[in-house]
């Protein structure tokens, strides 16, 4: 039976003028308040925009599989993001996403990233030692974090020591300036198709000639690779082929996969291990549940197999993105007329997963605002949950290609941290105004050494 568009329940739309303008500064804030006030399934009106608010898993999934159908598409943030991102993977339009995704992809199986373990360990064990030397004290926790990551993806990325980069400083300023600028970009795209940047022309100006100094330091490293290549991701990107087709990634690509790289693979994963380390800074139970399972093993190498052994450290850590996933909403528009959860949205609409809401959506979880692990062991019911009700990483046919490395280097971080040292963290940290859910603050923390 055809349903007609008439014989539909239609959706009240509500006007959003006032959190629409609060996520400019706290998103995650905005649409809570949007779903605290309205419901789980919310069409939102910014003057003459109109904006699906969904939160609920079912729907999520709904969304996920029209993306498929090729009835809602993410192309409509391509000019917002086309300054950072050019046609890099997280911007790159359908024939030039999936031929970069296929040959992306094997560069992040499993079995790839292990090959990367040796790295991430020698250089986290390095710092631990060094925090060894003068331990107990209180260190900038968010310093520490952000210079190891930077050390390990650099490494990884380039074949190269952070500190042989003359640009070193420049650099991971204009990253920080970028994940500042990026959100506004965004955000003005999402509400008045990017006319709101027009009202903030230096912030714009920032923005932008940060982006160029990203750009001019990743030429000139591919520019270095060409002439001695090895196994960073660089050389790795330059060689690699799709078997099937033959197709090679343009010079053009490589710089904005490059750039991709650079700016996704820190971001994220600074911001998840710093509230990690926070939350169980402020939790000594779980602090000490999470340093007893790792001190079992403390005998046994730390690789990709012996990580699977901590189970309790694992559900720890996806607390943690469940909590404060990498960003509070994602993003997609209706292409053509649709029904999600049984009523018919527009073409035209721009629809916002609030990956933030349902990861904290009192039905789905036990405890949704506490840190508690146990929701991600089995015998809270964790097995029977919707698929969509946890969604980090996004899903369907856009999810993280770099999920895989992210939660390797996480734990083997974690893992060698907390096998020397007990942490306890200071104050009262919140969510920041950013592309990425980070800490409003610097974390500050006492470190300890365990005994011997």
């Amino acid at each position: 039976m055809v349903v007609l568009k008439a014989d539909l329940r239609q959706l009240k739309p509500h006007s959003i003028l006032f959190p629409a303008l609060l996520s400019l500064k706290r998103p995650h804030q905005a649409i809570t308040t949007i779903h605290q006030s309205y419901g789980d399934l919310v069409l939102g009106r910014f003057f003459n925009k109109k904006l699906l608010f969904i939160s609920h898993p079912e729907h999520i999934e709904e969304v996920y599989a029209q993306e498929a159908r090729g009835l809602l598409s993410r192309d409509f943030l391509y000019d917002a993001k086309k300054s950072l991102f050019g046609d890099g993977l997280i911007n790159s339009k359908t024939e030039i996403w999936t031929n970069q995704r296929r040959l992306l992809q094997p560069l992040f199986f499993k079995e790839a990233v292990s090959e990367w373990e040796s790295i991430i360990s020698s250089i986290a064990s390095a710092r631990a030692n060094q925090f060894k030397g003068t331990a107990p004290q209180e260190i900038n926790l968010s310093n520490e974090l952000r210079t190891l990551i930077q050390r390990i993806f650099i490494q990884i990325l380039m074949g190269s020591l952070i500190d042989d980069l003359p640009e070193k400083e420049p650099l991971m300023a204009a990253v920080g300036e970028i994940s500042k600028g990026l959100l506004l970009q965004m955000i003005s795209q999402i509400i008045s198709d990017g006319k709101l940047m027009k009202l903030m022309p230096n912030k714009n100006r920032q923005y932008q000639t940060a982006v160029a100094q990203l750009y001019a330091f990743v030429n000139k490293e591919i520019a270095s690779r060409k002439e001695r290549q090895g196994h960073d991701l660089i050389s790795l990107m330059l060689k690699a082929t799709d078997k099937k087709s033959g197709y090679v990634m343009t010079p053009e690509l490589l710089q904005d996969e490059t750039v991709n790289l650079l700016f996704a693979g820190q971001d994220t994963t600074i911001n998840t291990l710093s509230w990690f380390f926070y939350l169980i800074g402020k939790d000594a139970e779980i602090h000490k549940k999470i340093t007893e399972e790792i001190l079992k093993h403390k005998a046994a190498p730390i690789t990709a197999a012996s990580l699977e052994k901590l189970v309790y450290t694992k559900a720890a850590l996806l607390e943690t993105l469940r909590l404060y996933p990498s960003s509070p909403a994602l993003a997609t528009q209706a292409v053509a007329d649709v029904v999600i959860g049984g009523y018919p949205i527009a073409a035209g609409t721009t629809i916002l997963l609030s990956t933030y809401v349902t990861h904290r959506h009192p039905v789905l979880w036990e405890r949704p605002n506490e840190f508690y692990p146990e929701h991600f062991l089995n015998n809270t019911g964790q097995v029977g949950r919707h698929k969509y009700s946890f969604y980090p990483f996004g899903g369907g046919l856009h999810n993280c290609i770099g999920r895989h490395f992210v939660e390797l280097e996480m734990m083997i971080v974690i893992v060698t941290l907390l096998r020397e040292f007990t942490f306890k963290t200071k104050g009262i940290v919140k969510e920041a105004a950013s592309i990425t859910l980070k800490p409003d603050r610097d974390i500050i923390a006492t470190l300890k050494p365990l005994p011997d």
